[in-house]
């Protein structure tokens, strides 16, 4: 990069101490002016992982009141203070910063980019699909260039094996391998271009950003197929600051490589440690409240490394499948599967005139 980019926070943004992430979108802070506990917008639909720690230090941020229309909450969750390291927990901060990568043109291979334009839809893995892609540009030497934008906050600094990385995903995402699969597709096209970015939302991932076999082998197997296929993966490394915003310091390493099963089985230690401090709380059914979204993954049963019988199956969430099962909770609204008509409602007879 020739310089680094910074991205403001927009509105109020205020220090407290999280209390618990009621469902998947609703996290509770208790904020330290005033002491009141507020409702927010937890842009994270995953699992989290050791991010949900009560009584760790975190940032709100206020919306400002033209924005709250559409809102339930005033608020959304944008930091937390893990590991001595300030992290991202809005997943949609990353499109923003790549959007002002783009337009500052600071970064290698994107510097000549025009015509950028945001969610252009693409072909989906069949002709019945489509999906939409994060960006769209055209390169200064007229190629067409699609651009696909994934956040990474894990990251092990206890385990000399995987420290200094970022690993994305946390969670298994259908998604993000489909995005991978669609751009395989894409890159094979003349004059056409397709890359995978990769943000890192915290300072620590110095050394570069792997693919998680452990949290969803599908997205790493297709992560490798889309690289074979042309697509590049690029890493960006970036810092938070609740006064001073989000930047993109530097790029680092996209390391696509399979991980030794020692790497695996540190992951899976990572993983117990931080099970406590995972998922949600489902609000409903019989045994609400209940922790869930942070048992084990049905696809590292009986791997080499990954297992363990003592794990808590009981806390298994079915949100997150083995790959050959995936949830459709990722999959984009217009690439689900149409739902089935409505019966007709049979109408009452009526009485002839006499």
């Amino acid at each position: 990069m020739l310089r680094s980019v910074t991205l403001p926070f927009v509105g109020d943004v205020q220090r407290g101490r999280f209390v618990n992430r009621e469902n998947r979108f609703t996290a509770h802070i208790k904020l330290d002016d005033g002491g009141q506990t507020v409702a927010c917008h937890c842009i994270n639909p995953g699992r989290m992982e050791a991010f949900v720690e009560a009584g760790a230090v975190v940032w709100a941020r206020r919306v400002p009141a033209a924005e709250r229309e559409k809102r339930k909450t005033e608020w959304t969750w944008e930091l937390i203070e893990r590991d001595g390291v300030v992290c991202s927990t809005n997943t949609q901060r990353p499109n923003a910063l790549m959007a002002a990568v783009l337009e500052a043109g600071v970064l290698a291979g994107f510097r000549g980019a025009t015509a950028v334009v945001a969610e252009k839809t693409i072909p989906g893995e069949n002709e019945k699909t489509k999906s939409r892609c994060d960006f769209f540009c055209v390169d200064d030497d007229g190629f067409d260039h699609w651009i696909e934008v994934k956040n990474c906050h894990s990251s092990y600094p206890d385990e000399p094996l995987l420290r200094s990385y970022g690993y994305f995903p946390d969670s298994v995402s259908e998604r993000a391998a489909r995005h991978c699969r669609e751009l395989a597709k894409l890159a094979a096209k003349p004059n056409t271009r397709c890359t995978v970015v990769i943000v890192a939302s915290r300072a620590d991932a110095t050394k570069g950003i792997r693919p998680s076999d452990y949290h969803d082998p599908g997205f790493a197997a297709a992560a490798r197929a889309a690289r074979d296929a042309g697509v590049a993966f690029r890493g960006l490394r970036a810092t938070n600051s609740p006064t001073g915003g989000t930047t993109v310091e530097n790029e680092i390493a996209v390391d696509l490589g399979p991980p030794p099963p020692e790497a695996l089985g540190a992951m899976h230690r990572a993983w117990k440690r931080a099970s406590a401090i995972t998922g949600w709380d489902r609000t409903f059914g019989a045994d609400a409240p209940k922790r869930v979204a942070n048992g084990p993954f049905a696809h590292n049963k009986k791997r080499d490394g990954c297992f363990d019988a003592a794990a808590p199956e009981a806390n298994a969430s079915g949100h997150f499948r083995a790959p050959e099962t995936f949830s459709t909770h990722f999959a984009d609204s217009d690439a689900t599967t149409p739902p089935k008509k409505k019966r007709p409602r049979r109408k009452a007879p009526t009485t002839p005139k006499s």
